[in-house]
């Protein structure tokens, strides 16, 4: 049985992907739960608490599945495969949450209207940095290319697919994921390097 806390937790992701981030207030997770907006503070005192664990805990599941499905043992080509396949599967299986998360990294800033869950600092894209890199100095299979632009665009392509995924507009989930690997196979790989 959930603890009071991973309720409030769960209610907030409903009503974010339900409502949208601007919808979304401590007074409706206790009237959704119907429990006193003085509980939902006490567990999180500000809004932005709640917020803050549930982007968390999203890119924490999101690493942990992919850590399990990931090929990262064999070649560059296999883990940008896996890589890819594995992210859009966990969307695909947690469309709910993936639309909160779309939600409150979109909109939710700080005092001077930045926003606070940006990826300044590329920690999404370097997974795939370091796979082209790999594939360029060690395999010789990655063609010449910048790693740094072609991690922003599969990462761009990702999060693309991740929101229609989320709002069930892809009918074929299984053939989006090959044509996008398909995509990228081709993008990447070095004449004479063919597709396994």
């Amino acid at each position: 049985m959930k603890g009071t806390r991973e309720k409030i937790l769960q209610a907030s992701q409903e009503l974010i992907a339900k409502l949208g981030y601007a919808g979304f207030s401590l007074g409706m997770i206790a009237e959704h739960l119907s429990i006193s907006k003085g509980v939902v503070t006490y567990h999180f005192p500000q809004k932005d608490l709640i917020l803050a664990e549930l982007v968390e805990g999203y890119f924490q599941h999101a690493a942990e599945y992919m850590g399990r499905h990931m090929v990262i043992d064999k070649t560059a080509l296999e883990a940008l495969e896996s890589y890819i396949d594995s992210n859009l599967r966990y969307v695909a299986e947690n469309r709910l949450g993936t639309l909160a998360i779309i939600h409150i990294i979109a909109n939710h800033r700080n005092k001077d209207g930045e926003l606070i869950f940006s990826d300044k600092d590329n920690q999404l894209h370097q997974p795939l940095i370091e796979i082209f890199q790999y594939g360029q100095d060690e395999e010789k299979s990655f063609r010449d290319f910048q790693p740094e632009l072609m991690a922003l665009l599969v990462r761009s392509a990702i999060d693309t697919l991740s929101g229609r995924i989320a709002m069930n507009e892809i009918a074929d989930l299984d053939g989006t994921i090959k044509e996008t690997i398909r995509t990228f196979t081709f993008a990447t790989r070095r004449e004479g390097h063919e597709e396994n």
